[in-house]
């Protein structure tokens, strides 16, 4: 377990099984948890938490795969609409939804080109939580959703960023920088700008 600040902890993402990080957001009444995983790890640490809120960013089985043997309530569950589909409880978040218990955790929407009907989370204002919202999927960025993607982010306020899958925690500007470039590099009647066009400006 590591430990982002006084107030917010993750278990590390594992590569067998497959299974993404899990945030840990200790609020006043429950624990806020983002993402369940997929392994064994993730499972009994979750499980131990009594009064806990699940938000799964989006449907991928190393984010959602747990929710399959944890018990709780729809009311403690934010999923998206594919997730709810997926995994078949939760309530469905399609507009922003905000929490206040001694933390402000904002949940909303996010479109982009790595999963469909996926949830970012931003805690305190500092602290943008994406899932695998910064990734392409394997046509490459979806540039339709990309634009929608970079106009929310820019409405977000928020100073830090967190990828799952990758242990740093980036400032927005990387972010929003990374994700303008990559959209600069559309072209003309191409719904994707894909994986095999990124690799030639690495």
């Amino acid at each position: 377990m590591t430990r982002i600040d006084e107030k917010i902890k993750f278990l590390e993402s594992s590569d067998n099984p497959l299974s993404a990080d899990i945030y840990f957001i200790e609020g006043n009444e429950y624990t806020y948890i983002i993402d369940a995983g997929s392994n064994d790890a993730a499972f009994e640490y979750i499980n131990s938490i009594d009064k806990k809120k699940i938000i799964i960013t989006h449907f991928h089985q190393d984010h959602s795969e747990n929710m399959n043997r944890i018990n709780i309530s729809d009311d403690n569950l934010y999923v998206g609409k594919h997730t709810r589909k997926t995994i078949g409880k939760g309530t469905i978040v399609e507009t922003e939804i905000k929490i206040n218990d001694g933390i402000s955790i904002r949940i909303l929407p996010i479109k982009n080109s790595h999963a469909k009907d996926s949830l970012c989370v931003v805690v305190n204002d500092e602290y943008l939580f994406l899932g695998d919202s910064f990734y392409s999927s394997t046509k490459g960025y979806n540039v339709s959703l990309l634009h929608d993607e970079i106009a929310l982010l820019e409405s977000i306020t928020f100073s830090k960023a967190v990828l799952s899958h990758d242990n740093t925690i980036h400032d927005r500007d990387y972010v929003l920088g990374n994700l303008k470039e990559i959209f600069a590099l559309r072209q003309k009647s191409q719904p994707f700008i894909s994986n095999e066009l990124l690799r030639k400006y690495e």
